[in-house]
């Protein structure tokens, strides 16, 4: 999950939160944050005095206050640094992360796209897809030590296309082979995670109507 939560921030909101390998104490402190706030409100349907608790702050009730205050100093810290580089982001050639695109549109409509707006399109982006990422990556891995055929003929695949099969074993220079070009001619990648959400839906609640 930790994985998971990294590459959300990374790819959608330009942010290294370093929670795997824990090197930044903040984003510790929001990633902790989150998850106790998480199962603190799952535990509300237990509790019956769950709403008096909350009037008067007390218990689970005080604890899930004092967490959502630290996850939105947390994601108004990085709306805020997101906004002092959104020129900067806009002129790059480069790739802009989902959060820098709302930025740059919040700009026409400034009142309906205000900074409480972009925090719940921060937290919606990491409730769908933190824990249904880390399920449908621990079930892929999974299936993979199961079928060391399937893992070989994906591995080659892999090394073919992202020229992870040079005698160098450089990580760095391997990573920057993983593009979007580079993504697009792995079918086989792609079949094997398709057939992993096929057996292990991330979310098996959700019926499909044809």
């Amino acid at each position: 999950m930790r994985c998971t939560l990294d590459s959300i921030f990374e790819v959608g909101f330009g942010v290294e939160l370093r929670c795997l390998e824990g090197s930044s104490k903040e984003g510790g402190e929001f990633m902790k944050a989150f998850d106790d706030a998480s199962a603190l409100t799952y535990w509300r349907y237990a509790d019956p005095f769950w709403r008096l608790k909350r009037r008067f702050n007390l218990g689970a009730e005080a604890s899930l206050r004092s967490n959502i205050r630290t996850i939105d100093d947390f994601v108004s810290h990085v709306i805020a640094t997101k906004r002092r580089t959104t020129a900067k982001v806009r002129n790059d050639s480069g790739k802009e992360d989902i959060l820098s695109r709302f930025l740059v549109e919040s700009e026409k409509d400034p009142d309906t796209m205000n900074d409480r707006y972009l925090r719940d399109i921060i937290l919606n982006f990491m409730i769908a897809g933190k824990d249904t990422s880390a399920g449908t990556l621990s079930w892929f891995f999974y299936m993979l030590s199961k079928n060391p055929l399937v893992q070989h003929k994906l591995a080659r695949e892999v090394d073919e296309v992202a020229g992870g099969n040079n005698n160098n074993n450089n990580n760095a220079d391997f990573i920057q082979g993983i593009t979007d070009t580079t993504l697009d001619k792995m079918p086989y990648l792609h079949a094997a995670l398709t057939e992993t959400l096929r057996l292990y839906p991330a979310v098996p609640i959700v019926r499909n109507v044809t």
